[in-house]
């Protein structure tokens, strides 16, 4: 067999691209060991480009289809791109150097070439070293091992020699890849940010909205209280990795259709007449009794008192939202006089994957009108889509009315107890109704306190909208049918007929199944 012959044996496409992929496994690895869940993450732009790029009716069918694994399927997805892009760079490098017969000349191609894609996609120069080094460990692992005179890269490689050492660099490269996991996590910001005024506990104000619904909430196994956790507070955004914006570069600009345009920093915002109150948020695009729904005490500032000394146009009928992760929304002139800057989530610093540091609320509107990362409120004259409206969406406006029945539970003495939550946005929740024969009857539940009127709101803009626990208690003899539906505080009951999410939220009756506890 002539050299050429052996070193075909070893290059054809089946163990270079083992060898390629094994290294771009390994630079993925290194870059999230180093950088977690930030913009200097490699797979951050492809992340980026996947949001861009995804036709509308794509990103909808998905959307429908998988529900709350949505957003995960589209990082999997990025991870996939930026592999499959670090795989093709080294496995160019591996073909220059068979073409020029020069050893071990993959290894300095695959660093650089790995750096400067790295680099060019992040922006992140020093980061992209974490990619690169790895990534170049693993080719020239592969090489030396395969290679049976380390001076040749031809004369006597072997294919059983060129396998055995690309599985060996891709266990290793496994082994990374779970240190790199954890040591990601350890650098991905999470939610234990700190309390609004620091020390140990929130503030004050927060502090006794905080206790009023913890000496409210009913005892519903499987079903959150009346203020939600913050680690299990629902979010959905257009982003796979979340911004990082520091409180100290942060700047919003009031513009367009204004007599004085305004930008105001971090400081300058907190400096303002601030607000305490309880909002519930719930996703436009959640199935009827799934969980993309919770609530919180929000503090922030009323937009109204930065608007007062701007001079708007009163033509000027709609405010368009930017923030800075590209994402926009058209709100109303009547929501944007309504409108909260919010900074402060259950008495601590508004952590990151909410919007860090100032986000916008609108009370009673669907969760996509409160956007987050905000930089720019922008007057105009005439309405335009927002991101969701291009689309396909119309989530814009009021919250649907809606019961959850989210916790069953089961009493020893035959006893079983349904409960939930209902939301009517600033409707408020008058009532609660429950059917156990299928629709035929229907009887009040129990309702837990309205915390509305908790908040410390000095405003007239309306702004505590908040959801209620209800539970309901019985005795089945048999299967039961166990029906649920809410009357807002307008008297109006919630529809009966089923719609999907899309295009403007579910509508319907729960409906659940209930055995007698055997």
């Amino acid at each position: 067999m002539t050299p050429n012959t052996r070193l075909a044996s070893y290059t054809p496409a089946r163990w270079q691209l083992v060898t390629a992929a094994v290294a771009a496994i390994a630079a993925v690895s290194g870059s999230f060991a180093v950088a977690g869940l930030t913009q200097a993450f490699v797979g951050e732009p492809a992340s980026s480009f996947v949001v861009d790029t995804t036709p509308a009716v794509v990103v909808n069918t998905v959307l429908e289809t998988l529900g709350p694994l949505a957003q995960p399927a589209s990082f999997l997805l990025a991870l996939a791109i930026v592999t499959a892009l670090l795989t093709a760079t080294v496995l160019l490098a591996l073909e220059i150097e068979v073409t020029a017969e020069i050893q071990y000349l993959a290894v300095p191609l695959t660093a650089l070439s790995v750096w400067l894609l790295a680099a060019g996609t992040t922006g992140a120069a020093l980061a992209a070293v974490a990619p690169a080094l790895p990534a170049t460990a693993v080719v020239g692992l592969v090489e030396y091992a395969a290679a049976h005179d380390p001076l040749s890269v031809r004369r006597d490689r072997t294919p059983d020699r060129a396998k055995r050492a690309t599985l060996q660099a891709g266990f290793g490269t496994l082994s990374l890849a779970g240190i790199a996991y954890v040591a990601g996590r350890r650098r991905t910001p999470d939610s234990s940010v700190p309390f609004l005024e620091g020390g140990s506990r929130p503030p004050l104000g927060e502090r006794r909205l905080l206790r009023a619904a913890e000496s409210e909430a009913f005892d519903l196994p499987g079903a959150p209280g009346l203020v939600s956790e913050i680690g299990s507070f629902y979010t959905v955004d257009i982003n796979t990795i979340d911004p990082i914006v520091e409180a100290d570069d942060w700047r919003l600009s009031i513009t367009g259709a204004v007599g004085d345009e305004l930008t105001i920093d971090y400081d300058e915002l907190r400096d303002q007449p601030t607000e305490r109150f309880f909002s519930t948020l719930r996703c436009v695009g959640e199935g009827l009794n799934d969980r993309e729904m919770d609530t919180a005490v929000w503090t922030g500032v009323p937009v109204s008192e930065l608007l007062e000394d701007r001079d708007p146009d009163t033509d000027a009928t709609v405010a368009v939202v930017h923030a800075v992760d590209g994402y926009w929304n058209t709100i109303t002139r009547d929501e944007l006089e309504r409108l909260y800057l919010v900074y402060g989530m259950n008495g601590r610093v508004l952590p990151r994957e909410h919007g860090h540091p100032v986000r916008l609320l609108v009370p009673g509107n669907w969760g996509e009108v409160n956007v987050k990362w905000v930089t720019e409120i922008e007057l105009a004259l005439e309405d335009r889509d927002g991101y969701w409206e291009e689309r396909g969406w119309d989530g814009t406006g009021e919250v649907r009315t809606v019961a959850k029945l989210w916790s069953v539970d089961h009493h020893e003495d035959g006893r079983v107890t349904v409960g939930g939550h209902a939301y009517a946005g600033r409707r408020g929740v008058g009532a609660v109704e429950v059917s156990t024969d299928g629709g035929e009857t229907w009887t009040d539940a129990d309702l837990s306190a309205d915390l509305s009127s908790e908040s410390e709101s000095e405003s007239d803009l309306e702004a505590p909208d908040v959801w209620r626990q209800w539970r309901y208690t019985w005795e089945p003899a048999d299967e039961s049918e166990v029906l649920v539906r809410a009357i807002d505080g307008e008297g109006r009951l919630q529809p009966e007929n089923e719609s999907g999410s899309k295009p403007d939220g579910a509508s319907g009756w729960v409906s659940r199944t209930i055995r007698p506890n055997p």
